[in-house]
Order: C-alpha cells, then structure tokens, then sequence
C-alpha cells in the first residue's frame, strides 16, 4: 500500500472516530486527505471499503504483535496466550477503534455488518486455534466454544468494572482469571462431551473468515520493491535486514528459523518511519509464510 493510499486511511479514521462513520462523507475524507474525487475511487470503491481497511489494518497489527509474544515461547504457556489475548484489545485502546465500531453497530448496511462479523470471526478463529495448542487435539471440538466462553467472560467483566468504577481497567488480569476459569471448564466439557457450538457452526465461521495468504513469490517481489523504494537517509540496519530475508526467501530451502529471527529488528528498524506500515505489512505476511511452511498455523 502506498504512501498516499495510507494517508487516506489515517485521515478517514480519525474523521470516524470524532464524527462518527456514518457522519463522514467521502468529501469530508476527499477534503481531509487533500487528494481528487478520483483518487479515492482509484483506492477504495466506496466509504465502507474504507472502513474494511481499516478494520484489516488493525488486524495486521494484532497479528504481528502476537507473533512476537509467541516467537521462542512455549505454546502452552498460559500468561503467554493472556499476553496475545490482551493485544487486541490494546490496539483498539491506542487507535480508538471501539468508538468506531459504537457509530456503526447498528448499521443495515449488509456489506458493512458481514465486515463487521468477519472481524470478529478471525479473532474468535484465531483464539479457538490457540486453544488447541494449549490444550491439545482432544478439544478440537469443543475450541470455538471454549473461546466464545473466553470472551464472554472478559468483556462482561471488563463492561461491569468499567461501568461500575468508572474508569479504564487493564484487562490482562481479567484474562488470565477467565482461562483458569475455562481450565476448569474443559475437562467437564470433555467428560460430558455436550458442545453447542457443532460442526456447521464451525463450518459458518470458518466460511467468513477472511485469510490474506500470499505465495513466497508475492512476498520476495514486495520485499524487493521495498528495498527499492528506500533512500540513502533510510535506515542501513534495515536495509541490512531486508537484504537479507530477500535473500534468504529467494533460496531453494530458506532457513526459516533465521527468518523468524529476523522479523522483529527487521519490522523496528522502520518503525516511526514513514516505511513503517509497509515494513509490518510485509513482516506479517513472512511470519504467516513461514508458519505454513512449517504446518504450523498460529496467526
């Protein structure tokens, strides 16, 4: 995504957060991002498609923060999955994205709510999946309820306090109680066997999850165009790292644990640059890369 492009975006979503979504027009962002009528349409075919970027932004963020906690930790560990939990809903602190999400939750708007769900969906996707790690195979079936559970339990607690004390509670505590709560929970669901959340409820989420995997082909060629795009007042170090996982993905058989080694200096060396979002869109798609590689999914 280029420089403009993003620009775009930052603009539109502080427009939404301090008019609300549905109080922002297209001139309002037109006029804010300083850019033609025909620009915008050229980046994105309508305000909701807008919002949809936004909304994938954020998840690019999640995804790789979350990659981060979990590189060289132990999968099962329980404080680490509370860590990666508790991400999300720091990144919709710091980008103020709930006073999004409040302007369009009662939207009519189909294409907006499937949107909408589909955010939701990944993180309910992404928590069931953890669970398996942690837990093991044996409660495949009963994953998405657990996280469903998981939620619930964080969000209603977070709601109460917030309402009843009127301030901002840090919610890793708050996390770490509902998964001993659900270890609690998972060896009676297993005893019983009785889930409500069946196969073709499953089968809907899954179908709604919106997954952007690109081929070690993809990655290589943005990662080379970036390298380009750098200029002699840009950062050596990363222009160093980038080199080299250009060249380490360009081989026969990369060695991926170097890569992921990689990653995180890689992404920081641009942070506060103006390559900043383009370094932690590519690092993410790497990160993923590598995972399926090595069939072993944990974004």
């Amino acid at each position: 995504m280029n420089t403009r492009k993003r620009k775009v975006l930052d603009v539109a979503r502080q427009l939404f957060i301090e008019k609300g979504f549905k109080e922002t027009s297209i001139m309002d962002i037109i006029q804010g991002a300083q850019i033609s009528k025909g620009t915008f349409y050229n980046y994105f075919p309508s305000k909701n498609d807008c919002l949809i970027a936004i909304l994938r932004e954020s998840r690019e963020e999640t995804s790789i923060r979350r990659h981060e906690l979990i590189f060289g930790q132990d999968i099962k560990d329980i404080d680490i999955l509370a860590k990666q939990i508790a991400v999300l809903m720091q990144i919709n602190r710091e980008q103020n994205l709930m006073r999004i999400f409040e302007s369009v939750s009662n939207s009519q708007d189909e294409s907006l709510r499937m949107a909408l769900m589909s955010h939701h969906l990944q993180e309910l996707e992404w928590l069931a999946k953890r669970l398996v790690e942690v837990y093991g195979d044996e409660i495949s079936i009963m994953s998405y309820e657990c996280a469903i559970q998981v939620f619930a339990m964080i969000q209603h607690t977070l709601r109460i306090l917030i309402f009843a004390e009127d301030r901002y509670v840090e919610p890793e505590a708050i996390i770490k109680m509902s998964l001993r709560n659900i270890d609690a929970i998972i060896p009676r669901m297993l005893e019983t066997k009785e889930v409500i959340i069946g196969i073709e409820t499953i089968h809907f989420i899954k179908n709604n999850v919106e997954h952007h995997i690109m081929s070690q082909e993809m990655v290589t060629q943005q990662l080379d165009g970036f390298i380009k795009g750098l200029g002699p007042c840009d950062s050596k170090k990363g222009l160093e790292y980038a080199s080299y996982l250009l060249s380490e993905l360009s081989e026969s058989n990369p060695k991926y644990f170097i890569i992921e080694a990689l990653l995180t200096p890689f992404r920081k060396a641009f942070a506060k640059t103006t390559h900043a979002a383009e370094a932690r869109e590519i690092a993410n798609y790497i990160w993923r890369l590598v995972r399926i590689e090595q069939n072993d999914e944990q974004f």
